[in-house]
């Protein structure tokens, strides 16, 4: 991997390099590279294995270039619409946060901000993020198995998670540009603001889906939750924002619990990742059937 590095380095940006300079970075599914150089730091992605099944490389590089164009990513220096594979300058002084970081005020309010930046930003891309469309494209890759990767109650909670559709979709919800994996490591506090990295599943979507996204993988308590929101509405939040947002809790684990079984197919563990989104999902519509028949 560090020699594809090195050839990368040198034939996209005229740099050569020596083994000593590249050094492994973490990653749930891809492999990437910080690369330090005699003119400054970069950091080189290649692609995990199976990912071209889930991922659109030529839609990520057109989010990529929407959000460099925003000022919110990281600087994109080079990206393979084909294979994935791109280099991007590093972040110097880099902070990558976690679920305790980001829970910080400051960190919290600068992640609401950059937030409310991306969705008001105005731009747009031909990429649509429909959950329901996404679920089936994953079962379909799942079915394709020969294990069965299912739970045992699959049919019954999918058959409840769709039949939030209509209800949902009553709201008329307005699509905004939304990075929809917003992970608590795909924020970067530089050394002058807050970046938001990795935009292989961006598209055109609910912004409720990144917060609640958000409250997940931060595992944000109640009063966390509130305080975000005040930052991010810069106001009350509605009461139809209020549903979203746990809707937009259910769809995302029930979907992300379909990708960790994919992943798992593809030879990596993430089975215990999968259970756990699973159960979640299940909870939050226990909550929600609760909140809608009051």
């Amino acid at each position: 991997m560090k020699k594809k590095v090195q050839e990368l380095m040198k034939e996209k940006l005229n740099i050569d390099l020596d083994g000593s300079s590249v050094v492994r970075l973490g990653g749930l599914t891809n492999f990437n590279y910080k690369v330090d150089t005699p003119v400054g730091s970069y950091v080189v992605r290649l692609p995990g294995v199976g990912t071209e099944e889930l991922i659109s490389r030529y839609e990520e590089s057109l989010s990529t270039r929407l959000a460099n164009d925003i000022g919110i990513d990281a600087e994109n220096q080079w990206f393979d619409e084909k294979t994935g594979m791109k280099i991007t300058r590093y972040i110097e002084d880099a902070v990558t946060m976690n679920p305790e970081l980001i829970k910080t005020p400051q960190y919290m309010r600068e992640t609401a901000e950059l937030f409310h930046k991306l969705h008001h930003s105005g731009k747009t891309i031909p990429v649509i993020f429909d959950v329901f469309e996404k679920i089936v494209e994953y079962e379909n890759l799942l079915k394709a198995e020969e294990e069965n990767y299912f739970w045992d109650d699959y049919a019954k909670i999918k058959e409840e998670v769709y039949g939030l559709e209509h209800l949902y979709k009553s709201y008329g919800v307005y699509p905004v540009m939304c990075h929809n994996d917003p992970l608590c490591e795909n924020f970067v506090r530089g050394r002058d603001r807050m970046y938001l990295v990795d935009w292989e599943y961006a598209g055109m979507n609910d912004p409720m889906w990144d917060i609640a996204d958000v409250f997940i993988e931060g595992n944000f308590s109640e009063e966390e939750e509130k305080l975000f929101q005040s930052f991010y509405f810069q106001g009350a939040m509605t009461e139809e924002e209020g549903k979203r947002i746990l809707m937009n809790k259910i769809f995302l684990d029930f979907l992300w619990s379909l990708w960790g079984k994919q992943r798992t197919a593809c030879g990596e563990d993430l089975h215990a990742y999968a259970d756990e989104r699973y159960e979640r999902a299940k909870k939050n519509l226990a909550k929600l059937t609760a909140l809608i028949a009051v």
